[in-house]
């Protein structure tokens, strides 16, 4: 099996969270709903946050003289997860979101946040101890968003 390091693994997510907001922007220009406008807006501010979280950490993890070694499985996990079509950019057509109806958009995000914590889940078993809590952080905040999107859901 080909190695999946921790700076892909930190890669994968930082690319994860850009498509989230290229996602819930395009999501927030094309609601019509006041409240739902806001809140993709505020869910593309929180995905810029992860953004920025994960782009330092990767670049502690790159000053590194010896790289970080995943672990066998977490190796096949993560590398499984980042293949995953909700993670590639050809997976997702953006050009269909203006067509999109409501419901069927925050299934979209639904899935693309619960595919993310799984990731993110995955990715906190295997950083070192001193970098855990900012991954647990993100993770909490993850978890908020999957609740926010059911609550949202059941009411459409």
């Amino acid at each position: 099996m080909e190695k999946f390091s921790m700076i892909e693994a930190l890669e994968t997510a930082i690319e994860t969270e850009k498509l989230g907001i290229e996602f819930y922007g395009k999501l927030a220009d094309y609601a019509r709903d006041k409240e739902l406008k806001d809140f993709f807006n505020w869910l593309r501010g929180e995905e810029a946050k992860h953004l920025v979280k994960y782009t330092k950490l990767k670049q502690e993890y790159e000053k590194r003289e010896r790289p970080v070694n995943l672990g066998e499985e977490a190796q096949t996990l993560l590398k499984a997860l980042a293949e995953a079509e909700i993670f590639k950019p050809t997976g997702w057509d953006f050009e269909k979101i203006p067509e999109m109806d409501i419901k069927e958009a925050v299934k979209k995000a639904l899935e693309f946040e619960k595919q993310t914590l799984l990731f993110f889940y995955s990715l906190w078993d295997s950083v070192e101890r001193e970098h855990a809590d900012i991954l647990r952080e993100i993770i909490v905040e993850e978890r908020k968003h999957i609740i926010k999107l059911q609550e949202i859901l059941s009411k459409l």
